[in-house]
This record gives C-alpha cells, sequence and structure tokens, in this order.
C-alpha cells in the first residue's frame, strides 16, 4: 500500500510537470514581449528562514540595483516543498499532501511566466530539472566559464516512474543548474542543507537572471 501511494504521488507530479513543458513552450513562442512583472526569485525547501529571505531581497537591491523593473523591487517567494519524513520519537509524521500542494503551487506560479530564478535543496531540485522547468547551463554560460565551475555543476537521475519504486534509468539531466552550498547568505534561509540556483526556462530577463546565479557563485 505504501509504495502504491508513493508511486501515485510519482505519476501525478509528472503528469503536472507535463503540463508545466507545455507552458514552457507556450510562453518561449512569446519571448520577445517586454517583461513588465517585477523580477521573482523562488525559494523551495520544506525549511526556509523568511527572514533571512527578506534579508536577502534588500540585499539585492542594493548591490543589482536593476533588478528593480519599472519601478518594481524584485519579489522573492518561499514553497514548502518535499515529504516529510515519519519520525514519531520526534512527533513529526509524513504529509504527502505538503508536498503535492507544492507541487501545485509551484506549477501555477511556472505558469504565469515571471519566476526567473530558483533556489532550492536537491529533492526539489532535482524534481523540477526532470520536469524541464531549467535553462541549460550551455544556454547561459560559454564552455570556458563551464570549466571554471566544473566541480559545482549540477545534473540528476532520470527517474524510471513506472515500476513500485521510482529508479534511475542510467540516463542524467542536461547540466542545469550550479552548487551554491558555501554561500553563506543561502545558509541563513536553508540552513546546513545542499542548494542549489537554476534559471527558470521561460525567463524574459536572461542577463538579469544570470547576474543573480552569478553574485551567488
Amino acid at each position: 500500500m505504501k509504495k502504491s501511494l508513493k508511486k501515485n504521488r510519482e505519476l501525478i507530479a509528472g503528469t503536472l510537470f507535463l503540463a508545466i513543458i507545455l507552458v514552457l513552450c507556450i510562453s518561449g513562442c512569446s519571448s520577445g514581449n517586454k517583461k513588465t512583472a517585477a523580477f521573482q526569485i523562488t525559494f523551495s525547501s520544506l525549511s526556509i528562514n523568511e527572514s533571512a529571505v527578506t534579508e536577502y531581497g534588500a540585499y539585492l537591491v542594493k548591490n543589482i540595483p536593476e533588478l528593480v523593473i519599472d519601478g518594481k523591487a524584485p519579489v522573492l517567494s518561499s514553497i514548502l516543498m518535499g515529504e516529510v519524513k515519519n519520525d514519531p520519537e520526534a512527533g513529526v509524521f509524513s504529509d504527502p499532501m505538503l508536498g503535492m500542494a507544492g507541487i501545485m503551487r509551484m506549477a501555477a506560479v511556472v505558469s504565469t511566466g515571471e519566476m526567473d530564478v530558483f533556489i532550492a535543496d536537491m529533492d526539489n531540485a532535482a524534481r523540477n530539472a526532470r520536469g524541464g522547468m531549467f535553462l541549460t547551463l550551455d544556454e547561459i554560460y560559454t564552455s570556458d566559464e563551464l570549466k571554471n565551475l566544473e566541480s559545482r555543476l549540477l545534473s540528476f537521475d532520470i527517474l524510471k516512474t513506472d515500476t513500485a519504486e521510482p529508479e534511475p534509468t542510467g540516463e542524467k539531466t542536461p547540466l542545469c543548474g550550479i552548487n551554491i552550498t558555501g554561500n553563506e547568505q543561502m545558509r541563513k534561509i536553508f540552513g546546513n542543507q545542499e542548494i542549489g540556483v537554476f534559471i527558470v526556462a521561460n525567463t524574459k530577463n536572461l542577463e538579469l537572471a544570470k547576474k543573480v546565479m552569478n553574485s551567488l557563485i
């Protein structure tokens, strides 16, 4: 029964991300439109320090003032997403609905075409990378620039979802993110988790998104 529930959650998540891919394709057709919405960064994990997010937002505006678009300051939002593990001794019990709610909210945010940068723990990064949500790094950096970051480049296992337990196919997603675990500002937000930064595929502000990514590495 437990395996069946887990498999169903994976199938639902896969369906949602197929919808995201369709949205990205449609958005790409109109990518020439000028961005008028605020620049948006989304943080995703099961645990996020909101006050540290606010502090980071003030830092960004001060150090990258061009992130203020048409008088609109950048929007920094948090999505709690992931699967809580059972730990009865600590009074923690699994909550699959939390994970699904986060996935649905993520799909809604991406569908607006207004998210530019995604910063997350590795579980959430992998889930979104498998859904094709991010630009590949070779669309952002030159080969020489990537060589300098080689040890920190991120790709993720592609999983079989037609089995009782999802398992790696032996293939990986394209390189799509950079490990920023050592960044002190991100440590304040996420704690001691391993963290990556990614640029969303349908961003209309690629150069600004790259500046944010560069500021974190």
